[in-house]
């Protein structure tokens, strides 16, 4: 991915060919059981948590993901209610 920015820094649009900086991080997963919970702040809360604690929460900004399935695929997304656990 750094060769072709290098070579060809407008490939993902002009704001981010300029800014030099991808939005979100690059991740390649080899996932053959289920992954751990994670959780990111918004926008928002991403920008108050670094300037409170820049020590802990090092980067102002949030974590949109994406997942692109090279193979069979099953993913959850989002929270069941407490009712219906315990229910």
């Amino acid at each position: 991915l750094i060769t072709t920015l290098k070579r060809s820094p407008s490939v993902l649009g002009q704001k981010l060919a300029e800014e030099g900086a991808l939005p979100f991080l690059m991740k390649v997963l080899s996932i053959e059981k289920a992954l751990s919970i994670q959780a990111h702040p918004d926008r928002e809360l991403a920008a108050r948590l670094n300037k409170e604690k820049p020590d802990v929460y090092k980067d102002a900004n949030h974590k949109p993901e994406i997942a692109i399935a090279l193979t069979d695929f099953e993913a959850l997304c989002g929270f069941r209610p407490v009712s219906e656990l315990l229910g």
